[in-house]
């Protein structure tokens, strides 16, 4: 069977749509599991705890109405963050991030207006269809 990946996505963090730039990555794993080797061969694995985390870039952090978001340092201490990406289409799923917040160090290409180098945390992830 077929599907669909990529698309369209919609973006809307503490409840204003952003347009989002590019690909927007998402973590929604909070463990890390590795493995290794014993002396004899036998293998083990171990798990640590991370992070949920999302990348994208923005569109010089423009909101769907065209209106700018005005940079403030407050901006990046903001926390408990809602964070909603929808995919439009194909699958149609709704990935919910609770409890978010910003993280990165911001740039922004005053050629192309693309803001990037923002990530996002959150202490949990959801996927809705």
């Amino acid at each position: 069977m077929s599907h669909t990946s990529g698309g369209r996505v919609s973006t809307v963090i503490n409840g204003i749509a952003y347009s989002a730039r590019g690909v927007i990555t998402l973590n929604p794993s909070n463990i890390n599991v590795s493995a290794g080797a014993n002396q004899d061969g036998s293998v083990y694995r171990t798990v640590a705890p991370k992070a949920r985390t999302a990348e994208l870039t923005f569109d010089r952090f423009v909101d769907i109405d065209g209106e700018p978001l005005k940079w403030a340092e407050n901006l990046m201490e903001q926390e408990n963050l809602p964070i909603t990406f929808v995919e439009q289409d194909g699958q149609r799923l709704t990935h919910i991030l609770t409890g978010g917040f910003f993280t990165g160090e911001p740039t922004m290409d005053s050629s192309t207006g693309e803001v990037s180098g923002l990530g996002l945390a959150a202490d949990s992830y959801k996927t809705l269809r």
